[in-house]
């Protein structure tokens, strides 16, 4: 299990002790420190990080609210209060949870569950594997597998695949950016190939699939060291 450790920030020593006794209950919780005043906790967490922070809104000079708006990299946060009127404010914040006093155990654990969910849902996104292109008012996927390769035209690019060619509105330079780079090659000023799909290279041409594709010589030697060349 994994250790988290806790800050206690309230201005109310009594509703701090509360806190105490349930967070000392929560498996995998470490209080770190307790803090009367957000700005007593803000100078602690420029020289500790914490992973979560149990605060207050209402306290004099600058309220929970007020204090994770002014961290550039807040902890994750349960917003613990008397009043449900900031609730809106505080979940546009991003917050773990919102609790009204009195805190029970049980919904202080749920809260704290929160972390866990929000791990597993923030994952890296998966790379896609594909583009969707703006062809004939219609837009239309292209799986990158089946690229053999592109051809600027003016302010259009024609991109191959073995069954059709599509003629979409953009610049080679924007479309390059949409591809991983480790597939695609930039063969020439006009055309860019999928590595892959070569056939052939011959001189200053490249063959895919009968389609003749120049080879510009500045990029020739670069292009040979990422083939697999015996």
């Amino acid at each position: 299990m994994r250790v988290r450790k806790c800050v206690i920030v309230d201005d109310n020593p009594m509703a701090r002790a509360a806190l105490r006794n349930l967070a000392r209950q929560v498996p995998g919780l470490e209080l770190m420190q307790e803090c009367a005043s957000a700005a007593e906790v803000f100078q602690l967490l420029q020289n500790e990080p914490a992973d979560l922070l149990l605060l207050d809104v209402e306290m004099p000079e600058m309220s929970g609210l007020e204090l994770l708006r002014s961290l550039s990299h807040p902890p994750e946060a349960i917003l613990i209060t008397s009043k449900p009127d900031y609730a809106v404010e505080a979940f546009g914040l991003k917050v773990l949870d919102y609790i009204v006093k009195p805190v029970t155990l049980a919904r202080l654990i749920q809260a704290i569950g929160r972390m866990d969910e929000k791990a597993t849902t923030a994952g890296p996104l998966p790379e896609k594997d594909y583009l969707f292109a703006r062809v004939d008012n219609t837009l239309t996927r292209i799986d990158f597998d089946d690229i053999l390769f592109v051809e600027a035209m003016g302010d259009y690019v024609r991109i191959a695949t073995p069954g059709r060619k599509y003629m979409v509105l953009l610049t080679m330079k924007a479309l390059e950016k949409k591809l991983p780079a480790g597939r695609f090659f930039r063969c020439h000023r006009s055309f860019l190939v999928a590595q892959d799909k070569i056939d052939s290279i011959a001189d200053n041409m490249i063959v895919i699939r009968n389609e003749v594709i120049p080879l510009s010589e500045k990029v020739k030697k670069e292009l040979l060291s990422r083939i697999n060349l015996i």
